[in-house]
């Protein structure tokens, strides 16, 4: 199973399993690497912007009138045109995604418009998802008879499933199994305990 890797600086890049760092070399590889930590298979795909030294990103000013100037930021030179609108950037407002040259609003309507793969806007949190299917139907037994399974299923199926783009734990995911197995266990205990009444009544 392939998984994608997440930055945590600019020369620092961790699998997004296990946080084991991905070294430089195995960066930009379309067949993946192996992580030494989890052995899950791991893509990293960088921009070359990574290496970009930071002091370069600050725009600078117009010097005459007849320079082209920032759309965003008149006051500003502009560095590039963007290849959806044609709209000139400065070096502030240039987005380098995909190899292609964008400005902000078409980043803003492609990520809406789900056309660029490199973009993820949003996380299913499975974790948190699985604990509240083990807590929240605690009080009741029959409720627990369903959200208790479907929370071991997510546990299970979702475990290496990435998750937070901020570095979490496994500790929901482990609450929410304890939570759903001692469920299960007090409903087959109830039930075992109602039927030896029942016949008891009976004898």
């Amino acid at each position: 199973m392939a998984v994608e890797a997440r930055g945590l600086g600019l020369a620092d890049i961790a699998c997004a399993v296990c946080s084991w760092p991905v070294p430089r070399e195995f960066w930009n590889r379309d067949e993946g690497v192996r992580c030494a930590g989890c052995r899950q298979i791991v893509r990293v795909s960088v921009f070359p912007a990574i290496d970009r030294a930071v002091a370069g990103i600050a725009p600078e000013t117009l010097q005459a009138e007849t320079e082209a100037s920032c759309f965003y930021h008149p006051e500003s030179r502009a560095a590039s045109v963007c290849e959806e609108c044609g709209r000139f950037l400065c070096s502030l407002c240039d987005l380098e995604v995909d190899r292609r040259h964008i400005c902000p609003r078409c980043f803003e309507a492609g990520v809406s418009a789900h056309k660029i793969e490199t973009a993820e806007p949003r996380r299913v949190m499975y974790d948190n998802l699985a604990l509240a299917l083990a807590t929240f139907p605690f009080l009741l037994i029959w409720p627990a008879l369903i959200a208790a399974p479907w929370a071991l299923v997510l546990v299970v199926t979702r475990w290496n499933a990435p998750s937070s783009v901020v570095p979490r734990t496994k500790i929901r995911f482990i609450i929410a199994a304890l939570f759903a197995l001692a469920e299960l266990g007090f409903i087959v205990f109830v039930i075992y305990m109602m039927i030896r009444v029942n016949l008891r009544g009976r004898a």
